[in-house]
């Protein structure tokens, strides 16, 4: 009866396991991801052509340069801040008040080196560091007056180092290990070539966003196919602003461009990004020119086969089958073409970085190191910043470059798996797994639970349908001893 008892028990908390953490699973993989507690998102607002993001809060005109209006926190007090997140690592705020006094208003700018954006502000402001990558600016103004939060050009603008990674994903520890180094070398800022997470799900977005909360330096984004699967573009742009963007530092020009829709489409970056970056490209002529998109134009690897997705979408939204629907949703074919899919389009973009004198084109996508030239312009890929080696003669690396006119790049290169088939596949699972246990710890922990429920209850189970025949070998095997243990007494009990 006790046992009987117990395996009801065992069936109900096996039961509650299991719902608990398929609930909790599904709650973090399509629960929006709240950045901090009070914290209201507002729209995106950003102008490409100057980079400007504007907004009337408490009665001023805030323009932001080189950055976006991200939200308005609230702290416990009921005090708000209104939160910018910058795209460059010299971000400028315009406040320009109306006709009446404003008092302490509060600014926040997140997304920054605090050391050196303080440094550079002048001493009109004494911001407030909040956060390893955000200062608090409280500005109290006359009626009218115009105010400007702008960090002066740094002497060594033209000698200073900034990072260059991506595909990340779900890769954590080697992006940790990442994170750890590109830190204590201060650079001053970084740039990350997208796939920041595997499948544009809010918990991913959630482990990433607080994994790169530890860089005190600006990370400058674009979007990855990756990134913005699902819902995965609405996560990208709530939390990193626009797909597209540029900003000047020394005499150097960063253009970023989205290219993420083309692993999947036909044409990989759209009509009016083209529009907008010729119009941007013909401004920076004279600088150094740097572009920056996931995917590449053309794939330098050889003996590749054509990239097929756009087929199993299409077969997909049609409705036709479980195996279209797995094959779209995998992760990347090793042996897959990853440049664009119209060859057209790779050789007009190809043609418009060499017409506009373009130094240097950084891209991703493929999870190796590739450095080559199209017409005098140089083409990076870098895609080892912790998602898995399938690439021959792949490994885990970020680069380190030179705001100068050499155009050094240092490669800094991690520990790997050893590039043997079997072994890289094997760190593939291993990679995989460790991802689901970051990204849904509480869950993973009731499924080990439930598992160990599971493998009690098959005990008991078949305990009971064994339990008679296991009574009868206990007693036949206990006869056995007390037979065996006579008979030794009798043959040489009297010898002793």
């Amino acid at each position: 009866m006790k046992l009987r008892r117990f395996l009801k028990i065992n069936i109900l908390a096996l039961c509650l396991c299991l719902a608990t953490g398929a609930g909790i699973f599904m709650y973090n993989a399509y629960h929006s991801y709240n950045i901090n507690s009070g914290f209201l998102s507002l729209p995106l607002r950003f102008n490409p052509d100057d980079s400007s993001s504007s907004y009337n809060w408490k009665g001023v005109d805030i323009t932001v340069y080189n950055g976006f209006i991200k939200g308005i926190q609230k702290d416990g007090k009921e005090n708000e801040s209104l939160v910018v997140r910058a795209l460059s690592p010299l971000s400028s705020v315009d406040l320009k008040a109306s006709n009446v006094p404003v008092k302490n208003i509060s600014v926040t700018i997140e997304n920054i080196s605090p050391d050196f954006y303080a440094g550079n502000v002048g001493k009109s402001f004494s911001p407030s560091r909040i956060t390893e990558n955000a200062l608090k600016f409280t500005v109290s103004m006359n009626a009218g007056e115009k105010r400007i939060i702008e960090p002066a050009r740094p002497d060594n603008a033209e000698n200073s180092s900034y990072v260059v990674l991506g595909d990340s994903r779900d890769g954590y520890d080697t992006f940790a290990q990442i994170i750890s180094q590109v830190d204590s070398l201060n650079p001053i800022f970084v740039i990350d070539n997208g796939d920041l997470v595997f499948s544009g799900k809010p918990n991913q977005y959630r482990v990433f966003d607080r994994k790169i909360s530890a860089f005190s330096a600006t990370l400058c984004t674009t979007p990855g196919n990756h990134d913005i699967r699902g819902s995965g573009r609405e996560m990208y742009t709530k939390l990193y602003g626009p797909g597209y963007y540029s900003f000047d530092f020394g005499n150097n020009h960063f253009a970023f461009l989205d290219s993420s829709p083309g692993w999947s489409q036909k044409q990989a970056i759209s009509d009016e990004q083209y529009a907008w970056l010729e119009r941007d490209l013909k401004k920076a002529q004279g600088k150094r020119i740097y572009v920056i998109t996931h995917i590449p134009p053309e794939d330098p690897r050889s003996g590749t086969s054509p990239n097929e997705i756009p087929y199993y979408t299409d077969k997909v939204n049609e409705g036709n089958g479980l195996f279209e629907q797995k094959l779209d949703q995998y992760s990347e074919n090793k042996n897959m073409r990853h440049g664009f899919q119209d060859k057209k389009e790779a050789e007009y973009f190809e043609s418009l970085m060499a017409e506009y004198k373009v130094d240097t084109v950084y891209l991703s996508h493929i999870h190796s190191y590739f450095d080559y030239s199209r017409n005098n312009v140089r083409y990076i890929i870098s895609g080892g910043a912790g998602a898995e080696l399938l690439t021959k003669n792949s490994y885990y690396h970020y680069l380190i470059a030179k705001t100068d006119t050499r155009n050094t790049i240092t490669m800094v290169q991690l520990p790997s798996p050893a590039n043997v088939l079997l072994k890289r596949y094997a760190a593939t699972i291993s990679l995989f797994a460790e991802a689901i246990y970051m990204e849904n710890t509480v869950a993973v922990i009731f499924f080990v639970i439930g598992i160990i429920l599971l493998a009690l209850l098959l005990l008991l189970l078949l305990f009971i349908k064994l339990n008679r025949r296991l009574t009868l070998l206990w007693v036949l095997t206990k006869d056995m001893g007390k037979y065996t243990l006579k008979r030794y007494k009798e043959l040489f009990g009297k010898r002793y």
